[in-house]
């Protein structure tokens, strides 16, 4: 089906596990960076507790101040740093910065700055300066994937001593991008062959059986280029017990009731029309015809008579009569051309109708029949002889039909009357 349901539906069924698929990937993208979130806050949270344990912010501040690297401050650093290394893979750098107004000051760094080398301020570190100056509030920054944690340490006094900074690592679900690329690519493969196993089974046990019921619709609405050369009852699959089997056996039946109906009618119509006995048109048809054949522009008619007949049916019986009305319809018929219409007008008169016909035609038609006679129908063994007697008349451009009919039934006579004196018949 095409611009059919078929395609439609395999779109359709595409586009809305794609979107399925971009919603759950969506959602799950969005679980996982919630999740990464949670974990960065914790392990930052971690970080600095541990980094809040350890320093002493008193002796953190008389370093600072002296510029004095003692053993105690020597510790405090190498226990930053072995933490630092155990965790690089989250942790990127832990710092204690003072900061003043013109630029920041390192205390501890475990990214190698020593004590008192600077830290200018940056564009986020210059827009919070107030607060690092003040240290009364915890912080944290994002900027392209790295999220920074600043915490204030004080010391017995209350008084600022500075920030440690936690700087973390890129999100850990950045490291899950490929495979969760690779999750998205496999999805969207599996959502391709599920609508393909969807459109397979969908052909095979729906769109192909509408499609058949379809073709016997159309077979049913008298389309003969559909119909052409078909039994439209193979269409139907009536062993189904499903809807498509249902409407199968519906079809198959209303189609079995039209074929019988139309035999039916076309038996009737063809009865209508047509001599029972000879399947030659009848009477009725010729009156029905008539006014087309006096309309004509060229015309030829053949009046038919069979001699003989009255005295075969009394004498041999009804039956040989028949055997000879037959026998000359049989004999006329080889005449007939697509054009050509042949009536029984009575018991043994045959009329044929020529409404496209050339000279050379009715020359052939007439030689044969000169040929031929004198035509016996009856049996050879039969002690009475029949004979066919026939008169032509033709006529072009315009003409009188009942004048024609009359000379071409004039004309049988005349044969008529010579075929009695040639076989020596009784004037009946």
């Amino acid at each position: 089906m095409s611009g059919s349901i078929k395609k439609r539906i395999g779109f359709s069924s595409a586009i809305v596990l794609v979107i399925f698929v971009v919603i759950v990937f969506s959602v799950s993208c969005l679980l996982v960076r919630m999740t990464g979130l949670k974990y960065q806050r914790t392990i930052a949270s971690e970080a600095l507790d541990m980094a809040e344990l350890t320093i002493n912010a008193d002796l953190a501040k008389e370093a600072f101040n002296t510029r004095t690297v003692s053993d105690e401050y020597s510790s405090v650093q190498n226990k930053l740093i072995a933490y630092q290394e155990r965790n690089s893979s989250e942790i990127r750098r832990i710092s204690l910065v003072s900061f003043s107004n013109t630029s920041g000051s390192y205390i501890y760094d475990t990214g190698g700055a020593l004590l008192g080398s600077k830290l200018e301020y940056d564009g986020y570190t210059s827009s919070i300066k107030a607060e690092l100056i003040n240290g009364r509030k915890a912080l944290n920054h994002s900027e392209k994937g790295i999220s920074t944690y600043y915490r204030p340490v004080r010391t017995v006094d209350d008084s600022l001593c500075g920030y440690m900074i936690v700087e973390l690592e890129k999100p850990y679900e950045y490291r899950f991008i490929p495979a969760t690329l690779g999750v998205l690519a496999g999805l969207l493969i599996l959502c391709g062959i599920f609508v393909t196993i969807l459109i397979t089974t969908l052909n095979r046990r729906i769109f192909r059986p509408i499609k058949q019921i379809t073709s016997s619709a159309v077979y049913l609405s008298g389309d003969d280029n559909a119909s052409e050369g078909k039994d439209a009852s193979v269409f139907f699959d009536t062993n189904r017990s499903d809807e498509i089997g249902h409407l199968s056996k519906a079809l198959q039946k209303i189609l079995f009731e039209m074929n019988s109906s139309n035999e039916n009618l076309s038996q009737a119509l063809f009865d209508a029309n047509h001599d029972g006995m000879t399947h030659m048109l009848n009477k009725r048809c010729y009156h029905s015809m008539e006014e087309m054949f006096r309309s004509g522009e060229n015309i030829c008619l053949i009046y038919f008579d069979v001699n003989n007949l009255k005295l075969m049916n009394d004498t041999l019986g009804h039956e040989c009569g028949d055997y000879v009305i037959t026998s000359a319809a049989d004999y006329i018929r080889n005449f007939l051309g697509p054009n050509d219409h042949c009536f029984r007008m009575g018991g043994d008169e045959f009329l044929m109708v020529m409404t496209e016909c050339t000279y050379r035609r009715i020359d052939s038609i007439v030689d044969k029949l000169e040929n031929d006679s004198p035509i016996i129908l009856s049996k050879p063994e039969e002690p009475i002889k029949c004979a066919l007697s026939y008169g032509c008349a033709y006529a072009k451009g315009k003409y009188s039909y009942d004048e024609l009919l009359a000379e071409a039934e004039e004309n049988m006579y005349e044969k008529k009357t010579a075929l009695k004196k040639l076989m020596n018949m009784p004037d009946r």
